[in-house]
Parts: structure tokens; C-alpha cells; sequence
């Protein structure tokens, strides 16, 4: 093939190469495109379900369709048994959540409340203050179920120390340390209660728009691909 007085003639392993750098790359920008609609998903069912009214939650409660919803809890405070979910970033700034078992009045069920993000200190060893959380008229957040963890380290039920400092939110793990009545959803609590930590809640941890962002580069990339394939195997006819 001529093409503006050049030979395009490339090798069968280039135009393999190619094939598979433009297949890897599309797949890649599809796959980015997917994640868009599914966080795109998430944060209007968030939106959603904030704009309607807290409600009580019962023991005989189906809790297939509680994420996200707004609860009012009953029950106390368990300030002898909290964790600490080591690696969370707030604007650039290293620290942990905060999460204390409630202790569900008229039940004998437990839920975590994750009571807000703090920041370590100038050293991890020096022992974390834990204030008595606030519990008056009763406890109102958001309920959500702890999201499984893209590679497990440790093991978030291990160890006798209290407060005890975890990688990640395991309610299965954490079970034998509340004889088995840890509820699978965990509690943000809602920023208008009375707390010491900062509390700014979203849904998914990278926004959709970024993801189409990502998406937009890997098609580019598909698409320098081609470019070069092409502009490599022109040859001068002589």
C-alpha cells in the first residue's frame, strides 16, 4: 500500500502489538466508563436518601435496603472498645476514623458509629485521647455497609489492645470481640450531633468526572497507538 509517495508495509509482529495495545487501552477506558455510571449511581441514591426523614431502626428491620438511609438510634456508648481505621487522608493529611459500638437500646445488638476523622500526632506511639462521645437525645447518621477492601492485610479482629488500630472494616472478623451481635452496617454520624472529629461524608472516594477523565486518556492512548503504528511502517519508495 502507497500512501503520500510512502510504502506502508509493516511487520505481523507490529500489527499484533498494536492490535493488543488498542485492545488493553480501550478495554482500560470502557472499564473507567463503567465506574463512572456506578459511582454516577451511588451518589444520587446518597442524594436521595438525605432528603428524606430519620427514621428509628428496630431490631426486626430488613436491612437489605438501609444503606444510605437515615437513621435515629437508641442505645449508649461503648468508649472502652474503640477502633481506629489507620490510612484515611483528609485533604492530604494523614489520621483514622474514629468507630465506637453502640450498644442498641431494647436489643442486644451492637452497631459501629463512625464518629469522624482525626489526625495523628507528631508520632503513632503516643496514646490517642478518646473523648466520651455525646449521646442525649439519641444517635442520627447515615447508614452504609463497610466496603471490602481492595488487598486484606492483617487481621482486623486480632489483638487484645483497646482502642484497637485496624487497616480496614471487617464486621466478620470483628464478631468474636462482640459475642457475635455486631450488626453488618456501620453509622456515620451526622455532622449536626455534638462530636471532636471532622466529619464530611461521601459516598465514593473518587468522583465520576474523574473517572470519565481517566476514561478520555485511555481511548488517547488507543488512539496514539494507531498513530504511530502508522507513521513507523511508512517507508520512502527509493
Amino acid at each position: 500500500m502507497v500512501i503520500g509517495g510512502r510504502r506502508f508495509k509493516p511487520a505481523g509482529w507490529s500489527i499484533a502489538l498494536t492490535a493488543t495495545a488498542m485492545l488493553v487501552f480501550s478495554a482500560l477506558g470502557w472499564w473507567q466508563l463503567e465506574r463512572a455510571a456506578y459511582k454516577e449511581a451511588i451518589e444520587v441514591k446518597f442524594e436521595q436518601r438525605l432528603k428524606e426523614p430519620y427514621q428509628l431502626l428496630s431490631s426486626t428491620d430488613d436491612l437489605t435496603d438501609i444503606e444510605y438511609r437515615k437513621l435515629l438510634l437508641k442505645g449508649r456508648y461503648d468508649n472502652t472498645r474503640n477502633l481506629l481505621v489507620d490510612n484515611q487522608l483528609h485533604r492530604g493529611r494523614a489520621g483514622f476514623y474514629v468507630l465506637t459500638p453502640l450498644l442498641l437500646a431494647d436489643s442486644d445488638f451492637v452497631i459501629l458509629v463512625n464518629r469522624g476523622w482525626a489526625a495523628w500526632g507528631e508520632s503513632r506511639d503516643e496514646p490517642i485521647a478518646m473523648p466520651e462521645p455525646v449521646n442525649v437525645d439519641g444517635v442520627a447518621g447515615i447508614a452504609y455497609f463497610p466496603s471490602e477492601p481492595a488487598l486484606r492485610l492483617g487481621d482486623p479482629g486480632a489483638g487484645e489492645r483497646w482502642p484497637k488500630l485496624i487497616p480496614y472494616i471487617d464486621i466478620v472478623s470483628l464478631q468474636d470481640r462482640f459475642s457475635g451481635r455486631l450488626l453488618p452496617i456501620v453509622l456515620w454520624l451526622s455532622p449536626e450531633q455534638e462530636g471532636h472529629y471532622v466529619r464530611d461524608w461521601n459516598p465514593v472516594w473518587m468522583r465520576p468526572e474523574k473517572s470519565r477523565a481517566y476514561a478520555t486518556q485511555w481511548f488517547a492512548f488507543a488512539l496514539l497507538s494507531l498513530l504511530f503504528f502508522v507513521i513507523l511502517n511508512l517507508r520512502k519508495i527509493e
